[in-house]
């Protein structure tokens, strides 16, 4: 019985696996960190709000803060404070990781869309906005990177690690941009912006890579 109720999630029938995801998805909402995911995207959107409160017409540095840590807010659903009485039954550490990461994500989006909605309905987008995303996306693998590694070597609180380094790694990459500035990215668009998603995608293969399930090698 025990072996039975323990069979691995990928070993389901797909209609099982269904079920068995469905009906994880409430537990594994009120675990992931939603309230601080929302807190620090509210934080970051301050100056945005400040700024088209004052009426100023060029607010592109605070969006730029608001999508970075929107993007980095990611790094919240690392930890996984149920892991220790889920572990046996047949929703896997991945599964339960990439539940996290969508909630957080939902909850990250809805505040940077938030604060881009302000600006556009005051004193409209500013151009590029588009170049935003490979920011955030960069700022969240990065932060999803570190936290993984770090909770796959023991540390449970990991997410406020999680999120410093996706805001740390951002900013050291736009920094030595001014050293090198025709091979690394920085805030300013231009011809290498595109290489924020090289970025994203390093730290992506990392977070997989280290959100494997621990049983693993």
């Amino acid at each position: 019985m025990l072996s039975h109720a323990t069979t691995s999630l990928a070993e389901r029938p797909p209609a099982t696996r269904r079920r068995v995801v469905v009906a994880a998805l409430v537990p594994t909402a009120r675990v992931s960190n939603l309230g601080p995911a929302a807190l620090t995207v509210a934080l970051a959107a301050i100056p945005t709000v400040v700024g088209v409160a004052r009426g100023d017409s060029v607010v592109t540095s605070p969006l730029i803060v608001v999508c970075l840590v929107g993007g980095a807010a990611l790094g919240w659903a690392v930890e996984d404070a149920t892991a220790d009485v889920l572990a046996p039954l047949p929703v896997s550490s991945p599964v339960r990781a990439t539940l996290r990461m969508l909630f957080v994500a939902v909850v990250a989006t809805f505040g940077m869309a938030s604060a881009v909605l302000v600006v556009a309905l005051r004193s409209g987008l500013p151009a590029r906005i588009l170049d935003r995303l490979p920011e955030a996306a960069a700022a969240a693998t990065v932060a999803l990177a570190v936290g993984l590694v770090a909770v796959r070597r023991g540390e449970r609180a990991a997410g406020p690690v999680a999120v410093t380094a996706g805001l740390l790694g951002a900013a050291l990459v736009a920094a030595l941009a001014n050293r090198w500035p025709s091979v690394l990215p920085t805030f300013v668009s231009g011809p290498v912006h595109y290489r924020w998603w090289l970025l994203a995608t390093a730290g992506a293969a990392v977070a997989i890579r280290a959100g494997r399930d621990p049983g693993r090698r």
